[in-house]
């Protein structure tokens, strides 16, 4: 076995039961040992090394004669980042021998000490790692003791409960191949995966889910190619170390000229070796659904944002590509309001790899991998259903660069059928470009058209955007309407991505930061979880571009949209809205402040933001379209940054070109709170905002 390294443990994606505590430890004091106080320091080991303790982490604390029912104690700041965290509870001793039972990760919900966890059919792996499978396992130990006094502070070393199967695979044949899956099913019909229960006080493991239907196991991989030395895949299982089950196997290999498939049988044992050249080859059928070309007509329309909504469905894009492709012609003599027109000029692109840069479910997207210039996915799932979501897939070089990524949106949502023609201002009549813009009813990246009033969730605020990216940023969380929590994301191994924080230098690893420098025109779109501050101008490139969204700033007179460019974050067929859109729901064309104008389509402006209703406009005279409140997220600098403000209150959505008048750094927006709707706005360029996508015409 290969084992490499400390291991860095990150919030674990385990499903969490019925949860009771009998007192409320919510102010509690976790920077020094209490008198009279349950308080441990433990160590983790897992596969023969040590856990690093994360700042933040929750253990989970049970001990009946202290009448301490699932109490989290949080990690003495101190000890976080090393491999002994400090835990000091409020927790205080009872008469007596104790029993005190302590498990990682923190199970909120769990009532008693017997723990659910749910190990999943379907692990995905990058390269031959097995990191991302720490995140799934369940540590756990028991101290037997007398109570202690003064601040004395107990040992612990947390046990992992699941262990480390390996699957190798060995070939002559095949050498060269990528190594994209292999799938396993046992002959007897019984379950490889499912969920399991732990009890604390026994140490008993029984799988209690998956025993209906059998659950077979599928072990993704990219970024593999088959060579001279055998290919390990791991997954973690609650089966006994002499556990042997005779299975059904398939590998799944792809090259330049094709997949194929190699099927054979073999003995899942703890550690199981497949020589692939004895297995029965067959070549695969391309059934996979080119983003491109949905409807297969040979018409091709690339874009920074895929749609895909068919679960059990193999999806491909060109990898090569940037964006839409197209060249944005600059224009030399631009000079409006300070701006410029360099045009954009877009470069065909050579990647080594691809792999999920986040997503907001594990395996959300599954087996990515790079295939004769183009980008497959998989969205797992059968019968129709699947988990909707957003992600974001990245190629890179051979150093290891993102040269660029792209937005898969997964909703079953006919966006098409759903479009809504705005009725603009009557002072636009003379300019047949900008009448009956046809919008989306729903933000980009939004998972419903439903606001929490009606669906109890955010789902439909969408995902944010600085004015000029292609990249998205995520959207807040579901705990409440006005929340300014993210969205949980995860990278392609399932680790938590984390919340937003501070960097002091641009990095293409899968965590969300901000940092207060500028994008060039070479590293553009090589930071896409990055959201860059701007410096002293809140601008965050550095240069005073106004063509990056192709509309430039100029007179009404002009009559015209200009062009989808490289950096537009709409799927095919679309671009971000134009700055006319809006402008019919009020009596003048800029809008402004309910009580002194025309205000009769708006519906609800004084009560949306008490509910979590959405703001309901008439947009056409006739029928109500739903604009959500989604708040916005800062461009502030440093320690002052935080990612969402003004949720459930005011909505922004940006708009394709630059403000006419003014601060030159400042772009176009719609706003809308309980006094006003402002259908044209400026507003700095690194703030992040909602997009509406309007079809082209």
């Amino acid at each position: 076995m290969k084992f490499s390294g400390k291991l860095f443990v990150l919030a674990a994606i385990l499903p969490a039961m019925l949860w009771s505590c009998k007192e409320n430890y919510e102010e509690q004091d976790w920077t020094s040992p209490k008198e009279g106080h349950i308080n441990v320091s433990c160590t983790a080991s897992a596969f023969g090394e040590t856990l690093i303790w994360p700042d933040g982490t929750n253990i989970g604390l049970f001990c009946k004669q202290a009448e301490a029912v699932n109490v989290p104690v949080q990690i003495s700041a101190s000890s976080s980042g090393s491999e002994a965290g400090e835990f000091y509870s409020d927790v205080i001793w009872g008469e007596g021998s104790h029993s005190v039972y302590l498990y990682y990760p923190y199970q909120e919900n769990a009532a008693s000490e017997e723990l659910s966890v749910e190990l999943p059919s379907v692990w995905s792996q990058q390269g031959e790692s097995y990191s991302h499978l720490l995140s799934r396992n369940l540590f756990h130990a028991c101290i037997k003791t007398e109570p202690t006094e003064g601040q004395t502070v107990l040992q612990a070393v947390l046990e992992p409960v699941f262990k480390l199967a390996e699957v190798t695979v060995s070939t002559v044949r095949y050498e060269g191949y990528n190594l994209d899956r292999v799938s396993v099913k046992a002959k007897d019909g019984s379950s490889l995966a499912g969920t399991y229960k732990f009890n604390l006080e026994t140490g008993s493991l029984n799988l209690t889910g998956g025993a209906g239907e059998p659950v077979p196991l599928t072990l993704n991989v990219s970024g593999v190619q088959l060579g001279d030395q055998p290919v390990s895949l791991w997954y973690l299982t609650g089966g006994a170390d002499d556990r042997s089950v005779n299975c059904d196997i398939v590998v799944t290999l792809s090259s330049d000229k094709g997949s194929i498939e190699l099927s054979g049988e073999c003995d899942l044992t703890m550690e199981t070796a497949l020589f692939i050249d004895s297995f029965t080859s067959s070549a695969i059928e391309d059934d996979s659904i080119d983003l491109s070309d949905p409807d297969g007509d040979g018409v091709r329309e690339t874009a920074n944002c895929y749609v895909a909504g068919k679960a059990g469905q193999t999806y491909r894009f060109p990898a090569t590509i940037m964006g839409n492709g197209y060249t944005t012609p600059a224009e030399p003599d631009y000079n409006f309001n300070g701006g410029t027109a360099p045009g954009i000029t877009p470069s065909v692109m050579a990647p080594a790899s691809a792999k999920v840069l986040w997503q907001t479910a594990p395996a959300l997207i599954t087996n990515v991998k790079l295939q004769n210039g183009h980008v497959y996915f998989d969205l797992p799932g059968d019968n129709g259903t699947f988990v909707p979501g957003n992600a974001v897939i990245a190629v890179y070089d051979g150093s290891g660069r993102i040269l660029w990524s792209w937005h898969i949106w997964v909703t079953d949502a006919d966006l098409e059928a759903n479009l809504q023609t705005w009725k603009v201002h009557e002072d636009l009549a003379a300019y047949d470009a900008y009448q009956n813009p046809q919008l989306m009813d729903r933000n980009l990246g939004a998972l419903s058209n439903l606001d929490w009033a009606s669906s109890n969730t955010n789902a439909s605020k969408g995902l944010f955007y600085q004015w000029g990216r292609k990249d998205p940023f995520i959207g807040p969380d579901n705990s409440s309407f006005n929340t300014r929590v993210a969205t949980e994301t995860y990278d392609s191994e399932g680790n938590k991505c984390g919340e937003y924080s501070t960097a002091t230098s641009f990095s293409n690893a899968p965590k969300w930061t901000h940092i207060d420098q500028k994008l060039t025109r070479e590293n553009i779109a090589s930071y896409p979880m990055t959201f860059v501050d701007g410096e002293e101008n809140n601008f965050w490139l550095d240069e005073l571009a106004y063509d990056l969204w192709g509309l430039l700033a100029q007179d009404d007179e002009a009559n015209t949209l200009g062009h989808k460019t490289i950096y537009d974050p709409c799927p095919p067929g679309y671009r971000v809205m134009n700055p006319y859109a809006f402008t019919g729901v009020m009596s003048t064309m800029a809008g402004g402040a309910y009580k002194t104008l025309g205000n009769g389509m708006v519906q609800n402006p004084s009560d949306y933001r008490n509910n979590g209703s959405d703001l309901k406009v008439l947009y056409d005279g006739t029928n109500v379209a739903s604009l959500p409140a989604c708040g916005l997220i800062y461009f502030e600098k440093g320690s002052n940054f935080f990612p969402f403000d003004r949720v459930g209150g005011y909505g922004y959505m940006w708009t394709s070109r630059m403000f006419r008048t003014g601060n030159q750094y400042q772009a176009e927006r719609m706003h809308f709170d309980w006094n006003n709707f402002v259908s044209q706005e400026q507003a700095y360029a690194s703030y992040g905002h909602g997009v509406r996508c309007e079809k082209i015409k």
